[in-house]
């Protein structure tokens, strides 16, 4: 309680948090119900693993190409900004419309913008916060969980009132607001950075096992978030207005775990947090594709929200731990974007297959192996992580 308060006494770390809230509600109000509503225009689960793994090609391409334009114009904040919109565009798209190219161009913005936006939002989060984003980070990423939480569960009233165009133009209000609230980062640094002609940093070799990791994890998490409340419609006959309330209690389990995770990840290695991380993840999705009983669902959040919070926190910690710091920042581009797009793009079809002709459990199943196989790269890497990353002394 005490680093809350020391949180709130912070003068902009009040609208952090509205920010961290505001963003994850625009996610948090659409999200569980775009593939829902894509099925129901008549897209087959083939036809949206292809439409992700399209998103995925356009993320791959222009995510570094935008990312590289900012670092070298100091414009982080606009591109920030402009990732935003472009959500807001996206979303505005799905709620006037059923024609089926604008569906397809506003669900390629949609995948073109929003990890990109969470990712860089991240980046400049743990920017502004400096030498306290380790003790704080969690905190504040709690923020956004609950503003997941909240919007997923007003997401199911909405559906209620007025369909998916109403759920739509909440989460584009929403976006809006965020995009006024990323104010809070400053348009460019005051001082570009002096050192631009020292040699480039080595890589530790631990992250390159962290890519190949992060690429079959993420071919798991992904695939897996894209399904899930499909099957929980199709498989479980959960009602679209009720499949909020679900994706409200995914997210809203998360909080207190969030914020339980600034005591613990200092007491162990990012990396044994991340694998714990991943191989917990695994269980999630083996029991999630036998379950048929909405009781022991509810014990699989959990169990999820426990889980989830150490894997989200330790992927960024463990990229800083393997990294030279002139070369985190790109680092984290690599991790958080540029990796789960490839691992979309080459399976996004084939696992919208499996789910339409293999069944969820074959699915589901599928994708925890892809998390175990994830963490026992890391776990063979052990003594790459333990090499220090040297630093060159500059003037």
């Amino acid at each position: 309680m005490a680093k809350l308060v020391a949180i709130r006494q912070h003068s902009s770390s009040m609208r952090l948090i509205a920010l961290q809230f505001l963003t994850l509600a625009a996610i948090g109000t659409v999200a569980p119900f775009i593939n829902l509503y894509l099925s129901e225009a008549g897209f087959s689960g083939t036809a949206i693993g292809t439409l992700l793994s399209v998103g995925s090609v356009l993320a791959l391409v222009l995510t570094p190409l935008l990312n590289r334009l900012a670092d070298k114009l100091m414009l982080h904040r606009r591109l920030y900004m402009s990732y935003l919109f472009g959500v807001t565009v996206a979303l505005t798209i799905f709620a006037t419309t059923r024609i089926e190219l604008l569906l397809i161009f506003a669900m390629l913005l949609f995948e073109v913008t929003v990890s990109p936006s969470m990712t860089l939002g991240m980046q400049l989060t743990m920017t502004k916060l400096g030498d306290r984003a380790k003790d704080l980070l969690g905190q504040i990423r709690s923020f956004a969980a609950l503003g997941f939480a909240s919007a997923s569960l007003l997401a199911g009233q909405l559906f209620t009132i007025g369909g998916f165009s109403l759920i739509f133009w909440v989460g584009a209000i929403f976006s809006v607001f965020s995009i006024q609230m990323s104010t809070i980062f400053p348009p460019k640094p005051k001082a570009k950075p002096k050192n631009d002609d020292a040699p480039l940093a080595k890589r530790n070799p631990a992250f390159y096992a962290l890519v190949a990791s992060q690429f079959f994890v993420m071919m798991g998490l992904r695939n897996q978030f894209a399904f899930i409340f499909i099957f929980l419609s199709q498989d479980l006959n959960i009602s679209t207005a009720d499949i909020g309330l679900w994706a409200a209690l995914l997210a809203g389990l998360e909080i207190p775990f969030f914020v339980l995770m600034d005591k613990i990840m200092p007491k162990f290695p990012a990396r044994w947090v991340y694998i714990v991380g991943m191989l917990g993840m695994a269980v999630f999705m083996f029991l999630l594709g036998t379950t048929q009983s909405l009781f022991v669902l509810f014990l699989l959040f959990l169990f999820r929200g426990v889980i989830w919070p150490s894997l989200h926190l330790s992927s960024f910690m463990v990229v800083s731990e393997a990294s030279d710091p002139r070369n985190v920042a790109t680092n984290q581009a690599i991790l958080q974007v540029t990796v789960p797009s490839i691992a979309i793009l080459l399976t996004g079809s084939g696992f919208g297959w499996v789910f339409d002709n293999l069944g969820a459990q074959a699915f589901f199943a599928l994708c925890g192996i892809m998390c175990v196989i994830a963490a026992i790269i890391v776990i063979a890497a052990q003594r790459w992580f333990e090499q220090s990353v040297t630093i060159p002394q500059t003037a």
